[in-house]
């Protein structure tokens, strides 16, 4: 399985040509998480800069978020500048554990989320998109026409297969709280997810992330060589776990590779937080001075802070 295979829905890597949309999405969720003030697009043009992104590409990555809805443009005089869609503290909260909890155990009863579906051989067209959107929601395919998922997902299942203009709803049936008969063995739910060969990759990842550790020694990056560094780590992380499935504890290894890469994000993420923060900091404040007390990072450590009651920017 490559990481950039189609048939997974996943984000391209770091080199990708999308690059310059991904950095701004992570520069804005790494300093600028939660707010609603509008930074100039100066401002963000020179953060991009300083990722080694070209003027022309950062505008045109800019343009393209606005146009996907994430930033929203704020004119004043011949100045434009913009702010992040806040979207819900719900969507918030995934994002968040979907990036800095991946690798916490989470709670099971045991239960699955089920659904079948029968689509004629006529419809070939409306049976992939099925499969592609049930492949995005990390779906497992246990067999045939048979998806699965640890936990209740009915709502976010019924959320995207209904957004098509075919009348998909009426071709699946779906199954909240249920549970796999006994005969269903932990290596071939496994094998549903391709749990093996993500394990493969997050094994890779956090070989490669240590051993810079180590070339590193005690010599870290400072200033805008630390924001580099520590955007390059989460841009490779973030596509790697949106592509998990979430699996239970009693279907991992013992010593989970994604569990070691995880170790190896924060240890880079969290150790350079400080001086990344101090960079961006001066790139604001040649923009819009007041603007740059505004700029704070976060960490693995401390990303429940994010999600909680009340919780919001400092």
């Amino acid at each position: 399985m490559s990481p950039t295979d189609p048939s997974r829905g996943n984000l391209p890597r770091y080199q990708s040509g999308v690059a310059p949309q991904r950095m701004l999405t992570v520069l804005l969720g790494d300093y600028w998480f939660g707010r609603g003030e509008p930074l100039p697009s100066s401002a963000l043009v020179e953060l991009l800069g300083a990722l080694e992104i070209t003027p022309s590409s950062a505008r045109a990555a800019i343009q393209r978020l606005a146009q996907r809805g994430f930033l929203a443009a704020h004119k004043d005089g011949r100045r434009t500048s913009y702010s992040v869609h806040a979207g819900s503290r719900k969507t918030q909260a995934q994002r968040v554990e979907r990036i800095f909890q991946a690798h916490r155990e989470r709670p099971w009863d045991g239960t699955w989320t089920i659904i079948t579906y029968r689509v004629p051989e006529t419809a070939a067209p409306l049976r992939r998109a099925v499969r592609d959107t049930l492949r995005q929601l990390r779906f497992g395919h246990l067999n045939d026409g048979v998806w699965i998922k640890p936990g209740s997902h009915a709502e976010e299942a019924f959320a995207h297969l209904k957004q098509g203009d075919e009348p998909v709803l009426t071709l699946i049936s779906l199954f909240e709280g249920a549970r796999l008969p006994h005969f269903v063995s932990p290596l071939e739910l496994r094998r549903a997810f391709e749990a093996d060969a993500l394990d493969e990759e997050y094994l890779s990842f956090a070989l490669r992330w240590e051993a810079r550790a180590r070339d590193l020694g005690d010599q870290w990056p400072t200033g805008v060589e630390a924001l580099r560094l520590r955007t390059e780590v989460l841009s490779e992380w973030r596509p790697l776990v949106h592509q998990d499935p979430r699996l239970p504890n009693a279907l991992l290894p013992e010593e989970p590779p994604l569990r070691r890469a995880a170790a190896a994000t924060a240890l880079f993420y969290d150790g350079l937080g400080p001086s990344a923060e101090n960079a961006v900091r001066r790139i604001i404040e040649r923009h819009q001075p007041e603007l740059a007390p505004l700029v704070h990072h976060h960490t693995f450590a401390a990303s429940d802070r994010l999600i909680s009651p009340g919780g919001s920017p400092s």
